[in-house]
Order: C-alpha cells, then sequence, then structure tokens
C-alpha cells in the first residue's frame, strides 16, 4: 500500500503552490471546476457539490505505478503494533485503542520544508494531478459559497483499479498560505485513503454472480453473495425467479452495455439490458461494498420497458450515469476524529531490540499503554483546540486489553495543552 505521506506530499504541495483566481459564483461552482480544467489544462474531470465539500474526479493513466515509484525511493517507518478506533456520538468523542508486543515514540526530528524544488522534473501523471489539484484549489478558495472541505478522487484506469482520495479542510490551506502552519503541518491535518473502484468491484461481483446462479445450487449462491445486513429471506424469491430464466434460457440474453452508479459511500446501482426476447427489459442490481471492498448483493430488481424504480429514478437515466460521480460530504467532527487517529498512530513506532552481538544501542525506550492515552488526550486537546471545536462535551480513552477508561471533560482538556498537564486517572 502507499505510503501515507508520499500520497499526502504530492497533493498538498500542488494545491500550496497554485495561485488565487478570481471569484467563482456559488451556484456555479462544479461547472467552474471543470472549465478551469479544461481551460487551462486541456483535462477533462467531473465536479460536484455535496453540502459544504467541493469534489471534483480526474482519470489519471499511470498514477499508481508513478506512486509506487516514489514510494520505493522513500519508504516510511514500520507501523507500531497499535490499533485505534474513534467514533464521535452524542457530542462525546470516544477512542478505543489495542497494543501489544513492543514499541517506542517516534523521535522528534526537525521538519524539513517538505516543498519541492521547481527544478524537479515531473512526470505526466504527477503533472495532471497537480494540475487539477489546482484548479480544485482556485475556486474553493474564490467563492462566495460557504465551504469547509475539499475533495480530490484521482483514478488510474490501469489494471490495478484504485482511486486515491485526498480531502482536507479549507482553513488549513488559507493558514498555509498565510504561513501560519507548515507543509508538513497541512499534510498531518489532511485526509487520504487508497480504495478498490467501487463501479469495479460492483461489475466483477454481478458477472459472477449471473455465472455462478446459472450453473451452481442457488442456497449456495445466495450464501456466498448475500449482502450480510439485507434479510435474504426476502432477496431469495428474486434470485430465485432470476435462476429459472438463466437455466431455462441461458445467459445469452443478458447482452448490451452496462451501466454503473455509485450512490452511497458503499452501495453501487447496476443497470444490465436485456436481449433477445426479453428486449427492452433490464435487471437492476444493488451492490453493497463491504469494509474489506468485496461486493455483495444487497438487491436485484427486473425492469419492465425499462422504467425505472422510485428510489433510482432521481439519478437520471442510465445511459447518463457515467456523467456525474459520488462525492461524500465531509462533517468536521469525523474529520477531527480521523485527523486525531493518524496523528496518534504516527507517535509510535515498533522497538528495535538491541542486537546482543552489536555494539549499538537499541533505537528509542519502550512506550507503555499509559504513553498511548497521554498521547491520545493531549492530541484531542490540540485538534480540538485548533479547530475551535465546541461540540464535544467530554473525551473517553479505553484500553480494550484491560478495560482500563479515562474520562476527561471538555473543560479539563485545554490542561493537556500545557508544558506540564496534570496526571491521568483512570475513572473505571
Amino acid at each position: 500500500m502507499l505510503p501515507p505521506r508520499v500520497v499526502a506530499g504530492c497533493l498538498l504541495t500542488a494545491l500550496f503552490l497554485a495561485s488565487c483566481g478570481p471569484t467563482y459564483p456559488k451556484n456555479r461552482l462544479p461547472e467552474s471546476v471543470v472549465e478551469l480544467c479544461r481551460r487551462e489544462y486541456k483535462i477533462e474531470v467531473k465536479a460536484q457539490l455535496a453540502q459544504t465539500t467541493l469534489g471534483a474526479m480526474v482519470v489519471i493513466p499511470g498514477l499508481i505505478d508513478e506512486l509506487m515509484r516514489q514510494a520505493a525511493a522513500s519508504p516510511g517507518a514500520p507501523s507500531a503494533p497499535i490499533l485505534v478506533d474513534g467514533q464521535y456520538a452524542q457530542d462525546r468523542l470516544q477512542f478505543q485503542f489495542l497494543a501489544h508486543g513492543s514499541f517506542t515514540r517516534v523521535p522528534q526530528e526537525p521538519k524539513e520544508d517538505e516543498r519541492r524544488s521547481p527544478e524537479e522534473k515531473r512526470s505526466r501523471a504527477m503533472t495532471m494531478l497537480d494540475q487539477v489539484s489546482n484548479a480544485l484549489r482556485r475556486v474553493a478558495l474564490s467563492t462566495d459559497a460557504p465551504l469547509e472541505f475539499y475533495t480530490l478522487i484521482a483514478r488510474d484506469p490501469g489494471p490495478t483499479n484504485l482511486d486515491v482520495i485526498f480531502s482536507g479542510h479549507l482553513n488549513d490551506l488559507k493558514r498555509v498560505q498565510y504561513f501560519d502552519i507548515s507543509l508538513g503541518e497541512l499534510q498531518r491535518r489532511s485526509r487520504f485513503a487508497v480504495r478498490q473502484q467501487p463501479e469495479v468491484v460492483a461489475r466483477q461481483m454481478v458477472a459472477q454472480f449471473l455465472k455462478d446462479l446459472s450453473t451452481q445450487p442457488i442456497g449456495q449462491v445466495l450464501g456466498r453473495y448475500g449482502a450480510p445486513s439485507r434479510d435474504l429471506g426476502a432477496l431469495f424469491p428474486k434470485v430465485l425467479a432470476l435462476a429459472v430464466e438463466l437455466q431455462e434460457g441461458g445467459r445469452e440474453w443478458i447482452g448490451g452495455e452496462w451501466h454503473l452508479r455509485q450512490v452511497e459511500s458503499n452501495r453501487v446501482l447496476v443497470y444490465v439490458p436485456l436481449s433477445g426476447p426479453r428486449s427492452g427489459r433490464a435487471l437492476l442490481f444493488t451492490v453493497q461494498i463491504l469494509p474489506d471492498g468485496r461486493g455483495t448483493l444487497f438487491d436485484v430488481d427486473r425492469l419492465e420497458g425499462g422504467a425505472l424504480p422510485a428510489k433510482v429514478a432521481p439519478f437520471g437515466p442510465p445511459a447518463q450515469w457515467e456523467n456525474s460521480f459520488y462525492l461524500e460530504p465531509l462533517f468536521l467532527p469525523q474529520f477531527l476524529t480521523e485527523q486525531i487517529t493518524k496523528r496518534v498512530l504516527a507517535e509510535f513506532q515498533p522497538l528495535v531490540e538491541k542486537n546482543p552481538k552489536s555494539k549499538e544501542p537499541a533505537v528509542g525506550k519502550p512506550a507503555t499503554m499509559e504513553d498511548v492515552t497521554r498521547v491520545l488526550v493531549e492530541t484531542s486537546a490540540y485538534v480540538l483546540s485548533t479547530y475551535q471545536f465546541k461540540g464535544c462535551e467530554s473525551l473517553t480513552v479505553i484500553d480494550v486489553l484491560k478495560g482500563t477508561r479515562w474520562t476527561i471533560s471538555a473543560k479539563d482538556l485545554p490542561l493537556y495543552r500545557r508544558r506540564n498537564p496534570p496526571p491521568l486517572r483512570p475513572t473505571q
């Protein structure tokens, strides 16, 4: 997998180096991004606005190969044996952590200037990434719209079928412009992910499902492909009717061009037109993407005359689905929760024990569960204060292994930003 600092560093540099353009009206933000990329860079992109998040999607051939090459040239430190899970609900922030094995704090070293040299030669893939990042930033920072977040989805059409997703808070971009924070700090505040392209996952799942359904027992196929969140009893009659048709008429009537559209963060529609005696009809599959990236069958509808169900009609005709993409709106509580988690994990690394045959000392001293707790509390205090987030009444940290719990009220959190913070006392 791609090291976060490699991917984020490339995008952040592009976002920072762009110059501000004129004001873009709030009623034409997506169109402004598309027109800017087309006019100045000859790049076709899609753009969307989801509540206070402005996003763009661009197809960049060779992107993953280029990022992997850069990752190999600058490998990151190995991850410490620590798992952290954060949740924000009912005005309370809660973190659970599980630590095992030996680990230590990452040494604090002076941060290097992460801005690339102007003489550095850029590949075509990275140049495209820079240019779309520039356009997205220019529009987002030069508008009268009440924007809060930005998202860039860079899609590689190559055999890996991966998306690189980069997003962040617009105020952080403004602060780095005014040298209020460094590029390194901007990177720590930003969010990125690498995922399998949902549409590709859905297409492959439906194709394999139809193949297996025509040759294998229904119960076996349904058990393999049924979504865990779906009532398989309600799904069984639909799958049974489809299986009967497949076994009677074969799969030759499944033809034409399939249309796909992601409609939720974990849900994709697959429209399969039928041919032959069933021409004019279609199958509509709803595929649920699991957290591990697998596609599962949530629903299947038989469409007569091509008419779409009411729940799907708002997305428009299937032939036009590819003109849009799904943009997930970002919200500050979850954004801050993820940032705290990322910062805490970056504070620890595996402990390299001293080799008895070597004269070299061990790297660092062992860290403890209490160290993880303190870093979680101090990092939460810093992040919540930095974004002036007032929606948190208390912070709870739980050591899953021991069952120990610490709870700090919102009014006491600022104390843990001091040079000498108070001791942490478990509440359970």
